[in-house]
């Protein structure tokens, strides 16, 4: 009798166990990790003039979360940008 799908093969339940349980542990770190993520986002206001001091002024009052990023778009009527970040 020759068989065309090859030798028969036995399934290892201890390897499966631990497979599974090193994949539930992998699991749990990602989720772990996940938890603690910043939540960010980007605010935006027109300011009649746009300099860059001015825009961290504006960012620190406006907005009282963590702020990681500010920049000017443009100087005269330009656009302050505001990266603020909430620990969810």
């Amino acid at each position: 009798y020759i068989s065309f799908l090859g030798p028969r093969r036995v399934w290892n339940s201890s390897m499966d166990k631990r497979s599974s349980n090193a994949c539930f542990m992998v699991m749990l770190v990602l989720l772990g990790s996940s938890m603690t993520a910043e939540n960010c986002e980007i605010k935006r206001d027109r300011m009649t003039l746009c300099i860059k001091s001015e825009c961290l002024y504006h960012c620190q009052h406006r907005w009282y979360y963590k702020i990681t990023q500010y920049w000017c778009d443009g100087v005269v009527f330009g656009f302050c940008n505001c990266k603020i970040c909430i620990i969810a």
